[in-house]
């Protein structure tokens, strides 16, 4: 998305040097103009990444929900080990020790495998919304014609679905760590 992003600022003729330039050209009264036909292959590589993403969610969906269910239970449990492994021996061994570190560390690359998945997901999201701005900001310079047409195409957000059960993205990574804590706290209250 990032090259689509760069691809499009370069589409304006003169070129521009970035995104506060082509504010300034949309605000300057049209004395810049877009090369239409590069606009056109931007907005098309835009719809095929959200039929990507819709296509993703169909197929890959339940490997994704299965994926996201599998790392919230293993944080739940291992960080519950934890906590039991740290409260049992106010003495720890050595044997202790090396167990207690190891499952925290399997904890940490569990929370940061969730954390690439969803960051990924999100931030591919979150492009192709900058780059669907940006081609509004255009659509100001160009004139009436087909390819402002093109550009007035309303898409919803694009975004990976798990199934239809939720959205993956940075809320969902959030949920999960709240999650993994509050039933934490409820095993340790209910703990004998």
């Amino acid at each position: 998305m990032g090259a689509i992003r760069v691809q499009l600022v370069r589409s304006v003729r003169p070129p521009l040097h970035g995104e506060a330039e082509l504010d300034e050209a949309v605000v300057s009264g049209g004395r810049r103009w877009a090369a239409e036909g590069e606009l056109r292959r931007l907005q098309r590589a835009r719809l095929a990444l959200h039929r990507v993403a819709r296509l993703c969610g169909h197929h890959f969906g339940p490997a994704l929900l299965l994926s996201v269910l599998q790392h919230a239970v293993q944080m739940v449990s291992l960080t519950y080990n934890v906590v039991l492994l740290a409260q049992s021996d106010r003495d720890p061994t050595h044997q202790t020790r090396a167990a207690t570190f190891s499952l925290c560390l399997f904890v940490l690359a569990i929370t940061v495998s969730l954390l690439a998945m969803c960051w990924l997901c999100s931030s591919a999201a979150n492009l192709a919304d900058t780059v669907g701005e940006l081609l509004g900001k255009l659509q100001i310079l160009l004139r009436r014609g087909i390819t402002s047409d093109v550009l007035c195409l309303s898409i919803k957000r694009m975004n990976f679905s798990a199934a239809g059960f939720f959205d993956i993205d940075l809320s969902l990574f959030i949920a999960t760590i709240g999650t993994t804590i509050t039933y934490v706290i409820i095993l340790i209250q209910f703990k004998p």
